[in-house]
C-alpha cells in the first residue's frame, strides 16, 4: 500500500455493541470484496451497479485492489469474525479522470449490515481523504428508485439533480473546498 499520507485506523461501534474498523482497501482483500458482493441481495447489486449482475467481473476486482491512493481511493469496513478472520461489511470508492480535481464515489455496504451508519462513516472518511488530497468536488450517479442512497447524500450535504438524459439516475455533488 503506498499512502502519501498515513490513514488513521477508525474504529466504530455496530448497533450489537460489536466494533468495525474502517480502512483502505489491500491487495489480499479480493476474497473479502467477493464475499461482501455476495452478501448483497439482488435488489442491493442492482441498486450499485444499475443493472442485473451476478458475478464481479474480474476486471473490476483488479481496478479496485490496484490503487495509487491519492487519484482513486477505497475504504473497507471490516468486522472480526467468530473464527478470527477478517470480513468486509461495506466500501467506499472513489476515481478521478485523468487531469481532473473531480472523483465519483461509489458505495455498498452487505445487506445484513444496513442502518448501522456504516455508510455514513464509510462516506465521511472517503470525503475527508478526498479533501486532504485536494480535490475540488465529488460526483455520484444514484438510480432514482434508490431513496436510501439519496437520503444519506443528502444528509451529508450532497446537492441533487435529476440528470437531463436519463431519468432513472440522480447526480448528486458535492463541492469539497471552499470557492472563497
Amino acid at each position: 500500500m503506498n499512502l502519501s499520507t498515513p490513514f488513521p485506523k477508525k474504529i466504530y461501534t455496530l448497533g450489537n455493541g460489536g466494533d468495525y474498523l474502517i480502512r483502505p482497501i489491500q491487495i489480499n482483500d479480493r476474497e473479502r470484496i467477493i464475499g461482501l458482493f455476495n452478501n448483497l441481495s439482488p435488489e442491493s447489486r442492482y441498486l450499485r451497479f444499475a443493472h442485473a449482475i451476478s458475478k464481479l467481473p474480474d476486471d473490476f476486482l483488479d481496478d479496485i485492489l490496484h490503487l495509487d491512493y491519492v487519484n482513486e481511493m477505497a475504504l473497507v469496513a471490516v468486522i472480526q469474525t467468530h473464527n478470527g478472520s477478517e470480513e468486509i461489511i461495506g466500501i467506499s470508492r472513489y476515481v478521478t479522470p485523468p487531469n481532473q480535481q473531480i472523483c465519483e464515489f461509489s458505495l455498498s455496504v452487505s445487506d445484513t449490515h444496513t442502518e448501522h451508519g456504516i455508510g455514513t462513516h464509510l462516506m465521511l472518511d472517503l470525503i475527508a481523504h478526498a479533501k486532504e488530497h485536494d480535490l475540488q468536488e465529488m460526483v455520484g450517479y444514484v438510480l432514482s428508485g434508490n431513496p436510501k442512497m439519496l437520503h444519506l447524500v443528502a444528509d451529508l450535504g450532497f446537492q441533487i439533480s435529476s440528470a437531463d438524459d436519463d431519468p432513472d439516475f440522480k447526480i448528486v455533488t458535492l463541492l469539497l473546498q471552499d470557492k472563497s
